[in-house]
């Protein structure tokens, strides 16, 4: 079902607010699509502006932090969340609205890219690999690409086209882009982080370079802004449902 993420607010002193619509043709929604969430959530910067955005709306929207979460297998998992820093998924979500498969044009050189990334770059594979940012279906179809491609037998390089058609499947689920796109944010972060940490001590990046950066971040958002933006979640006007919004 592709209906099964759901925006959570969950409050630090325990309890969880969702993010429920009722539309203007009569239905109620608490559960939406990974590309519909990503679209909403990737028009703010992080989850501070997108908590002021909603209690502007809706209002409940305080003392806690943002999670997706979905179920599968029986159990309740959880989902990072896009914001603003990430075009790519941005687009990709928006170009997809309301779908879990993307077009063979959508990933082609995406896939390309990835190829080439994991070729001079072994430590990132493996880092999205341990960290479950790929499922086990992905990480097979690629197992499986790269031993024939790499390959010197001539049955394998006879077959490698087949393999190369299911890692290409693989691709064109949106989740698979999306996951292997917030590794590679969190690898390339950590990267940095090593490095200027060998360089300069932390403590006085939080005093210069930080301080100010989470100064440009916490500029508070008008009111106008923040309804503009909610309103890309869905193009009808909708409210909250208050039932369940207590902690």
């Amino acid at each position: 079902m592709a209906d099964r993420y759901k925006l959570v607010y969950n409050y630090k002193n325990g309890g969880k607010k969702l993010l429920e619509m009722d539309f203007k043709d009569g239905s109620h929604r608490k559960a939406f699509t990974l590309t519909e969430i990503d679209m909403f959530t990737s028009n703010f910067k992080n989850g501070e502006e997108l908590e002021r955005a909603l209690n502007v709306v809706f209002g409940g929207y305080k003392d806690g932090f943002f999670t997706i979460e979905y179920k599968s297998s029986g159990t309740i998992k959880l989902a990072e969340i896009i914001y603003s820093d990430m075009n790519f998924i941005k687009t990709l979500a928006s170009k997809n609205r309301g779908k879990t498969m993307v077009s063979k044009n959508d990933i082609n050189d995406y896939m390309r890219y990835f190829l080439k990334r994991i070729e001079t770059d072994s430590e990132f594979l493996n880092y999205i690999s341990t960290r479950r940012y790929t499922n086990e279906y992905f990480r097979s179809a690629l197992s499986n690409y790269l031993m024939l491609k790499n390959s010197n037998e001539k049955d394998a390089q006879s077959t490698l086209w087949q393999a190369e058609v299911k890692l290409r499947k693989e691709f064109m689920r949106y989740k698979t882009i999306r996951g292997i796109e917030v590794g590679r944010r969190n690898y390339d972060l950590e990267k940095v982080r090593d490095m200027v940490s060998d360089v300069t001590p932390l403590s006085d990046m939080n005093r210069n370079g930080e301080s100010n950066h989470m100064k440009k971040v916490r500029r508070r958002i008008r009111k106008k802004d923040s309804i503009n933006q909610l309103l890309l979640f869905n193009p009808d006007i909708y409210t909250e449902n208050n039932k369940e919004k207590t902690r």
